[in-house]
């Protein structure tokens, strides 16, 4: 079901897969903005049936939404359906278990227009759930990023590396323009890959302090993941090349190590992964993935880098620096227990 029409303001596609709790709310957080000039795509893909009925519900009372049903099991094949069904000036992607915060579209709308802004960056609030179901938020904060040279992309680079806003490409406002560029050079929405295609790209960004963006935050997985680290590499492989083009346009010496503090932190997650995991690998083949990524060259680089510069970094720096396999797993159920009890580690 796609309404053609003019070409409203904004669209925002709506991705949903399988059978999410949230969809509604998601929908609805769009719905109820103060902004009218709006479309909402809702593409989806595999939906319960109690999923599809509320959606096709919604969208027969409301001009706004169009459906859109994909099954291609393609990665990023809904992303392209919506983006391809899409006819707003501005574009924004979210998944059903993200939501806006009332009054953010139109308060990115409005940033948009003022600074003639092809990329807005909301605050991003990220929701994490324990094993109580008790719900820990963190908050992403963009309300001082500018963005209009190479200088301030450098300084405003630095900012979301370390405030974690370089991951956050969904819940962003893209120009259409800028989102297409994106997605013709094959960068798969939420990677760093996407995030710094599109800085490079965009000639004026602005953060919105007033506008949040509610988003489950990247889990942990129980299971050993064998595909982390790839994902690790890419990621620093993007923002190094980002990184390495700006050299030129900041002295500054702190982008580069906010860039080994994001693979550093990165790699803690991959061995905490291997090690942690209760269904995880043999002993053999552990040894042999750690060492591989010790070894790595970027791992050598960041180890080197932040040699002098390490306090604060927990037990797992100096294992790391030494490439040493065995006392990175040691370290890591120590730490492990220091954490379960709340003891100091740095």
């Amino acid at each position: 079901m796609v309404r053609r029409g003019s070409h409203p303001r904004l669209s925002v596609i709506l991705v949903v897969e399988g059978s999410p709790s949230y969809a509604m709310r998601a929908l609805e957080s769009v719905q109820n903005q103060d902004l009218y000039d709006l479309q909402i795509v809702v593409v989806f893909r595999d939906v319960a049936p109690g999923v599809r009925h509320s959606l096709e519900v919604a969208a027969g009372r409301d001009i706004h939404i169009d459906l859109i049903d994909v099954e291609d099991s393609a990665h990023g094949a809904c992303l392209k359906a919506g983006f391809a069904a899409s006819r707003g000036l501005q574009i924004i992607a979210m998944n059903a278990d993200e939501w806006f915060a009332p009054q953010s579209l139109s308060k990115m709308v409005d940033v948009a227009c003022d600074a003639a802004a092809d990329m807005v960056i909301p605050t991003a609030s990220l929701d994490r759930y324990d094993a109580h179901r008790e719900r820990h938020s963190r908050v992403l904060d963009a309300t001082s990023l500018t963005i209009d040279d190479r200088a301030s992309l450098a300084a405003g680079l630095s900012q979301m590396i370390s405030g974690g806003l370089i991951a956050q490409t969904s819940g962003v406002m893209y120009s259409r323009s800028l989102f297409e560029t994106c997605l013709s050079r094959d960068r798969a929405f939420r990677t760093i890959g996407f995030m710094t295609c599109a800085l490079s790209q965009a000639q004026r960004i602005s953060g919105c302090g007033g506008a949040c963006f509610h988003a489950v935050a990247p889990q942990l997985t129980d299971a050993f993941d064998p595909t982390l680290f790839a994902k690790l590499t890419d990621d620093a492989r993007a923002l190094d090349a980002l990184t390495d083009s700006l050299a030129e346009a900041s002295s500054d010496t702190q982008l580069k190590v906010e860039s080994h503090m994001f693979y550093f932190a990165g790699l803690v997650a991959c061995i905490e992964n291997l090690c942690l995991s209760p269904h995880g690998v043999s002993s053999i083949e552990r040894s042999a993935r750690m060492r591989d990524m010790l070894e790595a060259s970027r791992t050598r680089q960041m180890a080197a880098a932040l040699s002098d510069n390490h306090r604060g970094l927990g037990l797992l720096f100096g294992p790391i620096a030494r490439a040493k396999p065995a006392r990175c797993v040691m370290y890591t159920h120590l730490a492990a227990f220091f954490n379960r009890t709340g003891a100091k580690t740095a």
